[in-house]
Parts: structure tokens; sequence; C-alpha cells
């Protein structure tokens, strides 16, 4: 591909880039405001809404976030009454993540947007649609990590 037509597409990708970072970050403060949650715990929510026996390692993976960091979102949202945590009667080692209604509400009332709607997009998306959005990313990805800044 020639120069001309490169840039092209990145001034393109760019401008869907940034307008999507600026949506999801202006969803993110009226959610914040209005329910006192962040987008990430939002996004925790909908994982236990869609997965019921989802525990804390499934959570690391899907969020991106250190088991720590998962602790602390979890601690936070049982505080403020999104969750409740109890010992599963299977393995009391484990604790079983249920939401609240106050969840509930705030999941049946806030359209997602950002990281959280691509993941619901994708589940009602067909295998051929989601595997090439996936293959799509996998691809920035590698582009992203594999070039290497050249030493002087």
């Amino acid at each position: 591909m020639d120069v001309q037509t490169a840039l092209t597409y990145v001034r393109e990708f760019l401008r869907l880039y940034w307008a999507n970072e600026a949506a999801h970050e202006s969803w993110s403060r009226e959610l914040e405001a209005q329910h006192g949650m962040t987008a990430k715990q939002y996004a925790l929510l909908r994982a236990v809404e869609r997965q019921a026996d989802i525990t804390t390692t499934d959570l690391t993976e899907l969020l991106g976030k250190a088991q720590p960091a998962i602790t602390q979102m979890l601690n936070r949202l049982e505080n403020n009454g999104f969750i409740t945590r109890e010992p599963s009667p299977a393995d009391k080692r484990k604790r079983e993540l249920r939401l609240t209604p106050k969840a509930q509400k705030v999941l049946d009332s806030v359209e997602p947007i950002g990281p959280t709607r691509v993941v619901l997009a994708l589940e009602h998306a067909n295998e051929r649609e989601a595997g090439e959005v996936v293959r799509a990313m996998e691809l920035l990805y590698q582009w992203q990590t594999q070039r290497k800044l050249k030493k002087k």
C-alpha cells in the first residue's frame, strides 16, 4: 500500500479510536455521577450477570486487572450494596457472587458503551463476525508489540 493510502487509513482509524475513547470517558463520568460506580465496576457487574458461577480468577482475565484490584472492586461493590458474596454450599472455600436488586436496577437502566458494549455485541455476533473482530484485535496487538525502537 502506498504511503498516502496508508495515512488515510491511519487517520480514519485514529478518528474512530479517539471518538470511541471520548464517548466511553463521557459515559464513564456520567455512570459514576449517577450511580456511584466506575466503568470497570459496571463491567464486573455485567460479567456476574452473564455468568452466575464466575470466579475472581475469571474476572481478572476478563477485566485485565490483578487479583488484588478485583478484590478491592468486589469489596466496594459489596459495601455499596451492589453484590453479595456468600460461601458456596458446594465448596466452602469459594464465595458466590450475587447481584442485588440495586445492581440489577442499574444494569436494566444503563445502556453500556465501550468495551462492555463490545463484549455484549460479540455475544450476539455469528462466529464469522466475532472471529473477524478478534483477528483484527490480534493483528493490532501484534503490530504494537512486535515493533521495537531502533537503538542509536
